[in-house]
């Protein structure tokens, strides 16, 4: 069971993207707690392993299918050394040119939420780099995965 967090966004779908991740040695800061600038870079395991399942195929990191746009993120409990860690992301808007990633660092033996992050993705659609609209294909895949209409 994953606790909820008191305040801040609460998931309202199940998440069905799961990526277990690995805290490194050199992640934990003179407190002995994970560095918040450590977070980020877990987040983006996980928005690279939804993006693989989601499209059944490794994402290209030569052409990626969108770049952040903005991110927030609550640290809501330490993160120490030598715990389960699982990143669970989802998406949870979908809009013209651009998504919203929803995403928990969880401990996952006790389900206690460490971190929330919540990031909006803007759809690149060639080389360019540019801003594009989101192909109807995206948002079918997307709503296939996540089991339910995003809006």
């Amino acid at each position: 069971m994953i606790e909820q967090p008191k305040h801040g966004y609460i998931a309202t779908q199940p998440f069905y993207c799961r990526t277990t991740v690995q805290m490194r040695f050199d992640d934990i800061d003179a407190l002995g707690h994970m560095h918040n600038s450590k977070y980020l870079g877990l987040f983006d395991l996980g928005r690279v392993d939804y993006f693989n399942q989601m499209h059944h195929e490794p994402m290209s990191l030569s052409h990626p299918p969108a770049m952040i746009a903005h991110l927030e993120c609550d640290f809501l409990n330490q993160t120490v050394w030598g715990e389960p860690l699982q990143v669970l992301t989802q998406i949870t808007h979908i809009g013209t040119k651009s998504f919203t990633m929803f995403q928990q660092l969880i401990n996952s033996d006790t389900g206690q939420i460490k971190c929330t992050c919540s990031s909006v993705m803007v759809y690149l659609a060639d080389d360019s780099l540019v801003p594009a609209p989101i192909p109807a294909r995206w948002r079918d895949e997307i709503e296939a995965f996540e089991r339910h209409p995003v809006e």
